[in-house]
């Protein structure tokens, strides 16, 4: 099966657009230490950057101002989406920046998009779990108590 065989057409959040390009970007993070007065350096892993998309695309035709509103109104929905692109699949992002929507007098019945993506597959939930330092305080504070009534009185050692 060729490649051309495995071409989706695109969509966000079910709203279909054509597509000049994409283009994506990943790899890790990391962070380079620099000794002074050495030649040595020491390199830090980070971690997986977050995947982002940019979208060159278009919709086209007589009824190309309600495909556009469409498409805008997909892109100012709250939270992320299903991004399905011809060559990268199906992807869940969210719009990362403004996008441009590019409409000149030369080219009448075309709306023209610059879209920048993110990938919106965590969840700030998944960030915060628990709040370690009341915990300890609590704890501490527990344990105080405790030793104050574990410890006695002065008379108790007479």
């Amino acid at each position: 099966m060729s490649w051309r065989d495995e071409l989706r057409p695109p969509s966000f959040r079910g709203v279909p657009f054509r597509i000049e390009a994409n283009t994506r970007f990943g790899g890790r993070r990391g962070f380079t230490y620099e000794f002074a007065k050495s030649e040595r350096s020491l390199d830090e892993d980070l971690g997986r950057r977050v995947t982002r998309v940019v979208v060159s695309a278009y919709v086209i035709g007589d009824d190309y101002t309600d495909q556009a509103e469409a498409l805008e109104d997909a892109l100012n929905r709250e939270g992320g989406g299903t991004l399905i692109l011809p060559t990268l699949g199906s992807m869940f992002m969210r719009p990362d920046a403004p996008f441009s929507r590019i409409e000149t007098r030369e080219q009448g019945g075309i709306a023209r998009f610059e879209i920048s993506f993110v990938d919106a597959g965590g969840s700030t939930s998944q960030l915060f779990t628990e709040n370690t330092q009341a915990a300890a305080n609590t704890a501490a504070s527990t344990l105080s108590d405790d030793t104050d009534l574990s410890a006695g009185n002065d008379t108790d050692w007479l």
